[in-house]
């Protein structure tokens, strides 16, 4: 007769899910979407029922819980108008840096690749930026 310990009970099963929910609890540790210092739990319940003619004949359940953390949510900003061109109420995305109705170089029609002309061809001042024809723009 063996003797019943946790490894032995149920013949191994519970073991197999207490092993299954150690490494639930080490896999939500780990990821970086969870708080870190918030606590994990796993409860194992073995449950004991005697038969009442017989007692050395017992019932045995067992069952294991997992408490977990959930992620933590992910927040946004957006800015929300009418845009006239189109019609039509939208959303877009606050990106880190914007101003609201700032437009961005490809909004405009315009890339960072395309050589751009100089403070001469657009009659301007090199060094301070002052336009020096104003119909050259």
């Amino acid at each position: 007769m063996q003797k019943l310990t946790l490894a032995t009970i149920c013949q191994g099963a519970l073991q197999e899910r207490v092993d299954r929910a150690i490494a639930k609890v080490v896999d939500n540790i780990l990821d970086p979407n969870t708080d870190a210092k918030k606590k994990r739990t796993i409860q194992i319940a073995i449950t004991f029922v005697p038969n009442e003619d017989d007692r050395e004949d017992v019932s045995v359940m067992t069952s294991t819980t997992v408490k977990l953390v959930p992620e933590e949510g992910i927040s946004t900003q957006m800015f929300c108008c009418y845009d006239m061109t189109i019609g039509q109420i939208v959303a877009t995305e606050h990106k880190k840096g914007t101003i609201k109705g700032q437009l961005t170089l490809d909004e405009m029609g315009l890339s960072v690749n395309e050589p751009s002309n100089t403070a001469e061809e657009l009659e301007c001042d090199p060094e301070t930026g002052e336009v020096l024809n104003m119909r050259a723009l």
